[in-house]
C-alpha cells in the first residue's frame, strides 16, 4: 500500500478503511507551560515531533473551563494536574443563577483559541483537536471548594454536591447548564474556525456507575452534550472521551462523533474487541496508561498493543492510551508505543 500522510492515515482510519499502518498518539499535561499559550503550544509541538505522533490532542490546563465563570487557582501549587483552588463562584444553589453565557472572546477562552492558532501554524497538515469538557463536567468543577481533597482528575466531593443539586434544584441546574452549553458551543465553533480539526469532548468521570444514574445522565448530561457536539458536527475529527471506570458506554454510542476513546483495558469497561461488536465508529485506545505504559517495559507495551489488535482487528482503530499519560511516563515506553504500529501485521478485515 502507498504510504499515507499523517492526516490521510487518520482520515482513512476514521472511515474504517485499511491504512498503511495504524495511526498512533498519546497526550499529557504540560506543567508549568500550560500557563502560557506560547509556551504550551511549543510544548505540544515538541511532544508531537519527539515521538512522531500521527495526530495531536491539545491539552489545555484542566481548570480553564472553571476559570471562565470565576474560579481562581494557585498555579504555583499543584496536586497532580490540578492547581490549588483559591475561590469558587458556586457556593450554593443560589449561585447557579450567576453562571451566565460568555462569548469566545472571553479572556480565558481567547487564550485557548490563541493556543489553537499557534499549534495550527506550527503543525503542518496534521490533525489537532481541542479539548472541551462536557457541560455537566464543567458544572462539577465549579462545585469544588477550597480545601477539598483532590481525587484524580476531579474532586469526589463535587460528585456529592452535584447529585444533591440535580435532585433538589433541577430547574436551577438546567438553567446553569444552558448557559454553560451555549458558551461551550460557540467556543467549539471558534476553535474549529481557528484551525482545530474538531474537539476532544470529555465527559469527565460522570457518565459511569456509582456517580450518577443512567436516568440522571440522560436528563442532565446527554441533551447538553448533544448541543455542543451538533454545533461542530461538520468538523472532520470529533472524538468522544468517556473518562473513568464502569462508564455508561452503550448510552453514548449514538453521539455525533467520528471516534470514541475510553479506558478499554481493565476498569470494568468494554475492551476494544467488545466495543467493535457494538459500534461502527472508530475506536481509539489499546494500551493501559496507568499500568503497562507507566510501569511496564517497552516489550510489554508492544505486547499489550499487539494482543489488543489481535482481538479487535485493525480497521477503524487508532492506537492510543485510554486517557492522558502521566508527566513522568517513561520515554522508552512512549517510543515503544510509537514503534508498535510498525510491528503489527498489515490490516485485515475485522472478524
Amino acid at each position: 500500500m502507498t504510504e499515507l500522510t499523517k492526516r490521510q492515515r487518520v482520515d482513512v482510519a476514521l472511515r474504517g478503511e485499511a491504512v498503511d499502518r495504524l495511526p498512533v498518539t498519546a497526550w499529557r499535561h504540560f506543567i508549568p507551560e500550560e500557563r502560557s499559550a506560547t509556551q504550551l503550544a511549543a510544548a505540544h509541538l515538541q511532544f508531537l515531533r519527539t515521538y512522531d505522533w500521527d495526530w495531536l490532542k491539545i491539552n489545555p490546563r484542566a481548570t480553564y473551563y472553571a476559570e471562565v465563570w470565576g474560579a481562581r487557582y494557585d498555579y504555583d501549587d499543584y496536586t497532580g494536574v490540578l492547581p490549588r483552588l483559591i475561590e469558587t463562584p458556586v457556593r450554593g444553589p443560589a449561585d447557579l443563577a450567576r453562571l451566565s453565557i460568555h462569548s469566545p472572546d472571553h479572556a480565558v477562552l481567547g487564550e485557548q483559541i490563541e493556543l489553537v492558532r499557534r499549534i495550527r501554524d506550527g503543525i503542518g497538515d496534521i490533525h489537532a483537536i481541542q479539548t472541551i469538557f462536557s457541560p455537566l463536567s464543567v458544572l462539577a468543577f465549579l462545585l469544588a471548594r477550597p480545601g477539598d481533597q483532590v481525587a484524580d482528575l476531579g474532586l469526589e466531593s463535587d460528585f456529592a454536591r452535584l447529585r444533591a443539586l440535580l435532585r433538589e434544584h433541577p430547574a436551577a441546574v438546567h438553567a446553569a447548564l444552558t448557559s454553560i452549553t451555549q458558551t461551550l458551543a460557540s467556543y467549539a465553533q471558534a476553535s474549529v474556525a481557528a484551525g482545530a480539526s474538531g474537539i476532544f469532548f470529555a465527559i469527565v468521570r460522570l457518565a459511569r456507575a456509582g456517580i450518577l444514574t443512567t436516568e440522571e445522565y440522560a436528563a442532565f448530561g446527554r441533551p447538553y452534550d448533544l448541543q455542543v457536539l451538533e454545533s461542530i458536527q461538520d468538523a472532520p475529527f470529533n472524538l468522544l472521551h468517556i473518562c473513568g471506570p464502569q462508564v455508561f458506554f452503550d448510552h453514548v454510542l449514538d453521539y455525533p462523533v467520528h471516534a470514541i476513546n475510553w479506558a478499554a483495558i481493565g476498569q470494568g469497561n468494554p475492551t476494544l474487541a467488545e466495543a467493535r461488536g457494538r459500534t461502527n465508529k472508530a475506536l481509539i485506545g489499546g494500551v493501559d496508561e496507568h499500568g503497562t505504559l507507566q510501569h511496564g517495559t517497552p516489550p510489554e507495551v508492544i505486547a499489550e498493543t499487539n494482543s489488543t489488535l489481535v482481538c479487535a482487528g485493525q480497521l477503524g482503530i487508532l492506537l492510543a492510551p485510554g486517557c492522558g499519560v502521566a508527566h513522568d511516563a517513561p520515554t522508552a515506553n512512549l517510543r515503544a508505543l510509537r514503534q508498535a504500529v510498525e510491528l503489527v501485521h498489515s490490516p485485515k478485515e475485522n472478524p
